[in-house]
């Protein structure tokens, strides 16, 4: 499997939004991959490399979102509010478990 090059405009290790995927990224490292986290955090990378996850793994939910609604298109709110729930459940479902497994539980080491 090949990882794409990821960029970040402005790496700041300071900066302590990283979001949810982000978040998770961090998490994920320092509970499966101890050594590369380590190295990581040595090298004052981990939190760049930590945004850029969050921001290519948010570009990615955006676009599976866009096509799950191609695919299922939304139910409008006013005819069925339970029904309009269902279907964001399970877009969100659909789309958060696919970008945990494709784009964030990865051991990247470079932003």
């Amino acid at each position: 499997m090949t990882h794409q090059q990821l960029t970040i405009t402005e790496p700041s290790a300071d900066d302590t939004n990283l979001g949810y995927y982000g978040m998770k990224w961090l998490e994920f490292m320092e509970n499966h991959h101890l050594k590369i986290y380590k190295r990581l955090e040595r090298n004052k990378t981990l939190y760049a490399v930590a945004k850029s996850i969050n921001k290519y793994a948010r570009d990615y939910k955006n676009l599976l979102d866009r096509q799950y609604e191609q695919l299922h298109p939304r139910p409008y709110e006013w005819e069925d509010e339970s029904e309009h729930r269902s279907w964001k459940f399970t877009r969100d479902f659909y789309t958060d478990s696919a970008v945990m497994r494709e784009r964030v539980l990865h051991p990247y080491t470079k932003p």
